[in-house]
């Protein structure tokens, strides 16, 4: 959209999928916008793309400062950060911050998504190119499947098939821009179903024989979670980077 290839109407269908709403919250009262009216006005001409932020404690992965904002993105586990044309020297940038709220009964629950808006540093962070990163999460992915196996059996979910499956079908509808190419496309489909995987393993121990395979489990597993995530950062920084050559 930025660069004249979308318009709004597509960004918006891309972002809110089959029927989630997402809203956005441009000021830190009032009520919030639709998307569709308030992004490009909230991007505007300066803006040459977003690039996303996935931290959690003790890795703040893709986040700049200030500690408030900081803080927000931590909470929520995600952003995205608007990145300035060159020939714009600006200082702080917004950074949409998600906040989910989920409504209807038990069993039909829907999910309404509140981009709040705080200000960034304009710095760019330090975060791997795609290269590096696809290297990193095969030597993780390799490791960690070692150290899994060495367990043995009970150190993972009886469904594990299952699990895989489902990840497998989730990482196959992400689809990036073409001109990411096609390796930061296929490592962001690695990385995403990983990180499903990953997910769907922490706090589930139902096959696990004891505790110590339990904590050999999640230990094997916390460096494998942190290189897909900065696998996926990589993958859709290539995106900016295609636009910003």
């Amino acid at each position: 959209m930025l660069h004249g290839h979308a318009d709004i109407g597509e960004v918006v269908a891309a972002v809110e999928g089959a029927d989630e709403p997402h809203l956005v919250m441009a000021h830190p009262v009032g009520e919030p916008d639709e998307l569709a009216r308030t992004l490009p006005d909230l991007l505007g001409d300066a803006t040459t793309g977003l690039r996303l932020a996935l931290p959690v404690p003790g890795d703040p992965l893709g986040l700049t400062g200030p500690p408030d904002a900081n803080v927000a993105a931590l909470a929520a586990g995600e952003a995205v950060v608007a990145v300035p044309r060159p020939q714009y020297r600006v200082s702080v940038v917004p950074m949409l911050v998600p906040d989910v709220r989920t409504f209807g009964p038990p069993g039909d629950e829907g999910h309404t998504v509140i981009w709040r808006i705080h200000e960034a540093d304009a710095t760019y962070p330090d975060v791997p190119a795609v290269g590096q990163a696809d290297r990193e999460l095969r030597e993780q992915l390799a490791a960690a499947t070692a150290a899994l196996s060495g367990l043995g059996s009970g150190s993972w979910r009886p469904d594990a098939r299952e699990v895989a499956d489902e990840a497998r079908a989730g990482a196959a509808a992400l689809r990036l821009p073409e001109v990411a190419g096609a390796r930061a496309g296929a490592l962001a489909q690695r990385a995403v179903q990983v990180l499903a995987i990953i997910d769907a393993s922490r706090g589930d121990d139902t096959g696990v024989v004891t505790a110590h395979a339990a904590a050999a489990r999640a230990d094997s597993l916390t460096p494998l979670e942190r290189a897909a995530r900065r696998a996926l950062v990589a993958a859709a920084g290539a995106v900016l980077d295609s636009v910003r050559r």
